[in-house]
């Protein structure tokens, strides 16, 4: 499990060298999260959905991740009453605690354990995931914000999001077995791309105060913790095993997810909270939860 989780370790100091170095800058790092969000990510969600073999009991999927998603927002809004935060901060947390970084994070996790089989499990985890994100998510960002927010603006925000197409667009090629050689080869350039890209791009935003290091650590410990207990009374009320129940641990220990970040910029929320939780989650899954789904891998 070392040899396969070094390098990307590796790749991701080295962007943190590069920005370090000033080599790339914050610009590069927007244009390489452009080319991740509306190119490679896209494509690997394409690729895994329409090679795979989708049946319907993965449904159950989907509603592992409700389950844990509902659950982790409702801890989050029962650690608020007791915290008593300020609204931006608190704004803050509830906007990271029940989402999850699939695409920067499990998606490639998955991949390099599982390979297209598992990064197809983990999509259809992750689909009502960012749908609850961009509309519940989304609204209680504004709330807390006390932004305006109209239906209009919920959907218009999901119908701009590229993975959400995809993931639309390769259960419809599956479902219809469009697929021939050009478009896999097309797919295969563009989405093997996608984990360099990442990588790179989770090296270059990597940022966490030092003073605060160890509230943050604690605070990503039990989102992990929360996540694994929810995922796994999921796989035992759905009977899900094997891949299945890798994907839904996988999904629900994920880091929060990086358009929180977008959400507290446009609502006024604590972006330093967002920035540094995001920072010390991501470590952590993959020092905690990658270890545990190698292991499942090689269970019988």
């Amino acid at each position: 499990m070392l040899i396969q989780l070094l390098p990307m370790i590796l790749m991701g100091c080295l962007g943190f060298g590069l920005r370090r170095a000033k080599i790339l800058d914050p610009s590069d790092a927007s244009t390489i999260g452009k080319l991740i969000t509306h190119l490679a990510l896209p494509a690997v969600i394409l690729r895994a959905l329409a090679t795979a073999n989708l049946t319907p009991e993965l449904i159950y999927l989907p509603l592992s991740a409700l389950v844990v998603v509902i659950g982790l927002t409702t801890i989050a809004f029962i650690g608020l009453r007791w915290l008593r935060w300020e609204k931006p901060k608190a704004g803050a947390l509830i906007t990271t605690f029940p989402t999850f970084e699939g695409g920067a994070v499990g998606y490639p996790v998955m991949l390099l354990i599982f390979g297209d089989g598992g990064l197809s499990r983990i999509v259809l985890f992750d689909l009502a995931q960012a749908i609850y994100l961009l509309t519940v998510v989304y609204c209680l960002a504004a709330w807390f914000g006390q932004a305006g927010i109209t239906g209009r603006t919920v959907i218009l925000k999901l119908a701009q999001t590229p993975f959400f197409w995809a993931i639309v667009l390769g259960l419809i090629i599956n479902v219809l077995s469009w697929q021939n050689d050009l478009l896999l080869g097309l797919l295969n350039i563009a989405g093997d791309s996608f984990l360099l890209l990442v990588l790179l791009l989770l090296g270059m935003e990597f940022q966490v105060q030092l003073s605060s290091m160890g509230g943050y650590v604690l605070l990503a410990l039990v989102k992990i913790g929360c996540g694994l207990s929810l995922g796994w009374a999921a796989t035992q009320a759905f009977g899900l095993q094997g891949v299945e129940q890798a994907a839904v641990l996988a999904g629900a220990a994920l880091p929060p997810s990086m358009l929180t970040l977008l959400f507290a910029q446009e609502n006024n929320l604590d972006t330093r909270f967002v920035i540094s939780f995001i920072s010390a989650a991501v470590p952590l899954y993959l020092a905690v939860v990658a270890p545990l789904l190698a292991h499942l891998a090689l269970s019988p």
